[in-house]
C-alpha cells in the first residue's frame, strides 16, 4: 500500500471554500441583528413593549435565509446542471 491508487487533489473539485461559509454564517447572524435592532427602534420610538423586536428578529431570519438562497444556492444548483 504505497499510495499509488489513491485519487489525486484537485482544488477545483474541493468544494465549497473556508470563505463561503463565513460568508453564509455571517449572512444568517447578521439579518436578525439587523432587523431585530429595527425593530427596537420602532418599539422605542412608537413606545410599545417589545412588539416589533420579535418581529423584526423573524423578517431577519426569513430575510437572511433568502440571501443565502440567492446568493449561494443557486450557484450551486446551476454548477449541478452543467455536469
Amino acid at each position: 500500500m504505497t499510495g499509488e491508487n489513491l485519487p489525486k487533489f484537485d482544488p477545483a473539485n474541493a468544494g465549497p471554500s473556508e470563505d463561503m461559509a463565513w460568508g453564509i454564517v455571517s449572512t444568517l447572524l447578521a439579518g436578525p441583528i439587523v432587523w431585530g435592532g429595527v425593530g427596537a427602534l420602532v418599539d422605542n420610538v412608537v413606545n410599545t413593549s417589545r412588539v416589533f423586536l420579535p418581529l423584526g428578529v423573524v423578517v431577519g431570519f426569513i430575510v437572511s435565509f433568502y440571501i443565502v438562497y440567492v446568493r449561494f444556492g443557486k450557484n450551486t444548483e446551476l454548477e449541478q446542471g452543467d455536469k
